[in-house]
């Protein structure tokens, strides 16, 4: 039977609220605290007990640190370059024209953080990657024109058993700090808190048009005023791209009726939209109001109108067949480290538009915000992963764990939610599930998860066997990672395509109903380095190994076979080499997975990319 991933019935919805991306309105004013920051390391883990953040500043040694970066790469000190534990920032600015709200949100900061505001605790969060935030009025002395403000913000990069990621043998580099944006926002004193909108249902005609679209929504209203609660009215309306209003309502929670819709759509597909052109979005203004007064406005400007269907052997988007084949890729560049860059974002999106990529998996954590906003624009599919990486040990399978996990699913959903360019949550990176306390560990998350993953399938990935995992039977999809080739058998690209036949023929032998994707698959290659006959770590062997592994693809793809076929996705590890753990193992402290180097240029695998995707691009797909 096709499990539909269409919107429940209101009445039985679990309504989950989340963290509105700040933007500027007519009632909404915006700043941002991006720049140099006073920063110090706290090696001795003194600063709470010497209160740091009640003084004027922070004790010396201080040095200036730009705000978003990791702070591992800024300087020419080894000691900052390898620090792993509590480090200090500071900030002194003036608020001028006092608004009811002045907000302070974090972007995201690695990984325990601790904000005081004019000498008093403001907020606590624990996990990197999702923001948090706090209304700062509370904590500032002000007058008519202007009220100065002290921020103090420590944070730990500490990681640990408990920790997502965990501690455990994590290779990737532990960069640290404040590597997002920090934002300031204001609202009135009653304010919408959140919005909640997907696509119910589409009707098409003969030719599959679409002939008119049911979406759902709800408002979440807050504030301190609550004389003016009852008194609160609302205006929802759906702009499309022209601007026009096409529907409209004064309910906090209703459907919206939308005659010929423009869908949104993935791109790279044969039916759909090149991914060099946008994909089709609407905008939904919600106004508050107080009788005739408008006390908030805020826009969502990335409603994508689309549906989600999962059978035994695809992934249908608007009833029609979706293969993803993209490149993942972590957030990681040169001196920024994991520091957020609009420079380094854009040159992503290009890269992928010229290797004609359409999805990817945001590993190993939810990225930035504006990598949604982005992938919305262009129709790009994401996977939204959780940065539950490296759970490789059976004391990462805890009650604290599975509790600090489930907030992170929580924020991570709440967050992320309204973006149509997400088709599917994981919840991890292979973990050791082949143990008996992960399968009990991911059989509370994937029920935890469900009743609020806003209608998308579930998934983690895994490098186990059909054999033995114990996760895989709660997934909707079978995401692995395989590196036959290279981890396995390692030079002998001759044992590549049995050995990957047989593993994903196991899979469907054991979990017949569920389709799958080949989450990874690379090599580390080192540009500039040739060889014939092709041995590992060189360009030619990157290309080989693409090659062997295409050919696999095609014999179980649902896309060249969609009777038979129910492989419905491959995303080569890695786009672009990363920063990792010194070893014996790792030149440079560098992973050269990538098809790209770390400064974004392309090594000889990335033409092989290239030319697959284009020709995936080519292949008809049927309406289901």
């Amino acid at each position: 039977m096709p499990w539909t991933y269409f919107l429940l019935i209101i009445g039985s919805c679990t309504i989950i609220h989340g963290l509105l991306y700040p933007i500027e309105s007519e009632t909404r004013q915006i700043r941002s605290l991006d720049g140099l920051w006073q920063f110090r390391l706290d090696d001795a883990g003194v600063g709470e007990v010497e209160r740091w953040f009640a003084m004027s500043h922070l004790p010396s040694p201080t040095m200036p640190m730009p705000v978003p970066s990791s702070y591992n790469d800024v300087t020419q000190n080894v000691s900052i370059y390898r620090y792993t534990g509590m480090v200090w920032y500071e900030k002194d600015f003036y608020i001028h024209k006092i608004a009811p709200r002045w907000v302070l949100r974090f972007q995201a900061a690695r990984y325990e953080t601790h904000v005081w505001v004019n000498g008093q605790s403001a907020v606590n969060h624990t996990g990197g990657h999702l923001p948090f935030e706090i209304d700062i009025i509370p904590f500032i002395q002000t007058n008519s024109t202007y009220s100065k403000v002290h921020v103090v913000v420590a944070v730990n990069s500490t990681l640990t058993y408990s920790t997502l990621p965990p501690g455990s043998a994590n290779l990737f580099y532990n960069y640290g700090g404040i590597d997002r944006s920090v934002i300031l926002y204001s609202t009135s004193t009653m304010y919408i808190e959140d919005i909640s909108i997907d696509t119910q249902s589409i009707d098409y005609d003969d030719q599959h048009k679409p002939i008119s679209a049911v979406l759902t929504y709800s408002i979440k209203t807050a504030g301190t005023d609550q004389s003016v609660n009852n008194a609160l009215q609302l205006l929802i309306q759906l702009f499309d791209a022209d601007g026009v209003v096409v529907a409209n309502s004064t309910d906090f929670q209703s459907l919206l009726s939308i005659n010929k819709p423009n869908l949104w759509e993935p791109c790279g597909m044969n039916h759909t939209h090149s991914c060099t052109e946008p994909s089709y979005l609407y905008t939904l203004q919600v106004t508050l109001y107080n009788g005739t007064d408008i006390i908030d406005i805020y826009r969502l400007a990335h409603v994508g109108i689309r549906t989600i269907r999962l059978t035994d052997s695809k992934f249908l988007v608007n009833e029609r067949p979706f293969y993803f084949h993209g490149v993942n890729a972590h957030e990681d560049s040169d001196i920024r480290g994991k520091g957020f860059d609009h420079v380094i974002l854009n040159k992503h999106f290009n890269l992928y538009k010229w290797l004609h990529g359409n999805s990817f998996r945001t590993s190993h954590y939810p990225y930035a915000d504006e990598f949604y906003s982005m992938a919305d624009r262009y129709g790009l599919a994401i996977i939204g992963e959780s940065p539950a990486a490296g759970q490789n040990n059976v004391a990462c399978f805890s009650d604290v764990t599975l509790e600090h996990h489930k907030q992170v699913i929580t924020e991570m959903i709440n967050r992320d939610k309204n973006h149509p360019s997400i088709l599917m949550w994981s919840l991890a990176n292979e973990p050791l599930s082949s143990s008996k306390e992960a399968g009990v560990y991911y059989s509370a998350l994937f029920n935890f998860t469900r009743p609020i993953a806003a209608r998308r399938p579930v998934t983690f990935v895994t490098y186990g066997t059909a054999d033995t995992d114990q996760c895989v039977q709660f997934a909707d999809v079978i995401c692995i990672n395989r590196y036959f080739g290279w981890y396995i058998n390692p030079g002998r690209l001759d044992q590549i395509t049995d050995a990957l036949s047989q593993d994903i023929t196991n899979y469907r032998k054991t979990y017949p109903t569920k389709p799958i994707i080949v989450s990874e698959y690379g090599t580390e290659t080192l540009p500039g380095l040739h060889s014939d006959p092709p041995v590992m770590f060189t360009e030619e062997y990157q290309k080989d190994f693409s090659s062997i592994h295409h050919k696999v693809f095609d014999t179980f793809s649902s896309l060249l076979h969609p009777d038979t076929g129910y492989l419905i996705g491959e995303l080569p590890w890695n786009m672009y080499e990363f920063a990792q753990v010194q070893s014996i193992n790792s030149v440079a402290e560098i992973n050269w997975k990538g098809l790209f180097t770390r400064q974004r240029q392309p090594k000889a695998a990335a033409f092989i990319i290239k030319e697959r995707y284009e020709q995936l691009e080519l292949i008809a797909t049927e309406i289901k």
